[in-house]
């Protein structure tokens, strides 16, 4: 059901999920999207479960100078300035991926830190994950990696299975472990994601609002998936993407069209600017 927004607040600035909301399903935003934003003239932040790295083509191709937000909030970056961070703990990392490796070894573990991507193997997984970056994963032992480099700071664990009987098994049992400074997330049907627990998407668009003394109603929001519904809740305009869940869809504010339409497009011309569609 589409609802209609209330115009009555000037929105001042917009945040948006890539997958599955800015980016169609090849990973890809459309020449219309890209001129919506452009033309919008409010500050545009990407807010994404993807490294920087990950993300910097489309910071380019939107020529984006506000903050963006990598890591699901665990980075809060511009274009070459790190403005905030919230890497892991070092002996949470440690402990996370030597219960993974015991408990599920045949499971896909990746480790992110600001520059580089780290795997022990590269399967099918990697390989479609790589179609959507630069980066070049890293193949090294994972336990050793961070046993002898206790300094190197780690942003995110990522997990990935095409069980999603078992993704969820494996969520259930890390959080029985009771971590007091890690959030475990689904991003995706068949991805698990682990960051500090200060990185997470709302509180990185209130880190971001503050900066810029802006007030909640003053935000709005693009999402789509589990990840996205704290940040959809710490805005003003929460617009929720047509092919999001029902129960994210209650969340929203007003439901715009979905990724493969141009729902962010959609949703500035019709809930925020009134431009004309």
């Amino acid at each position: 059901m589409e609802i209609k927004g209330d115009k009555m607040t000037k929105i001042k600035h917009i945040f948006s999920d890539l997958d599955g909301t800015l980016l169609d399903d090849q990973g890809k935003i459309s020449q219309k999207t890209q001129e919506v934003i452009e033309n919008s003239n409010l500050p545009f932040s990407l807010v994404s479960a993807r490294a920087p790295q990950a993300m910097e083509e489309l910071i380019n191709q939107l020529n984006l100078k506000s903050a963006q937000v990598a890591f699901n909030g665990g980075l809060i970056f511009a274009k070459n300035e790190v403005i905030k961070t919230n890497p892991l703990v070092h002996a949470s990392t440690q402990k996370l991926i030597k219960t993974i490796k015991k408990d599920y070894p045949e499971i896909n573990l990746s480790l992110y830190s600001l520059s580089d991507w780290y795997v022990e193997k590269i399967d099918k997984d990697i390989k479609q994950e790589m179609q959507f970056t630069p980066q070049v994963p890293k193949l090294v032992d994972l336990e050793a990696l961070v046993t002898e480099r206790p300094r190197l700071e780690i942003f995110k664990i990522l997990l990935i299975t095409p069980n999603e009987i078992k993704l969820e098994e494996i969520k259930r049992h890390l959080e029985k472990l009771n971590f007091p400074d890690i959030i475990i997330q689904k991003t995706w049907e068949t991805y698990l994601e682990i960051t500090h627990l200060e990185a997470q998407k709302a509180k990185a668009v209130q880190f971001i609002a503050q900066r810029e003394r802006l007030e909640q109603r003053e935000l709005a929001a693009f999402g789509d998936n589990e990840n996205d519904l704290s940040m959809l809740k710490a805005v003003g305009l929460p617009i929720v993407m047509a092919n999001a869940s029902d129960d994210l869809k209650k969340i929203g504010k007003v439901i715009t069209k979905s990724n493969t339409e141009d729902g962010v497009a959609y949703g500035i011309q019709k809930y925020i600017t009134d431009s004309s569609l």
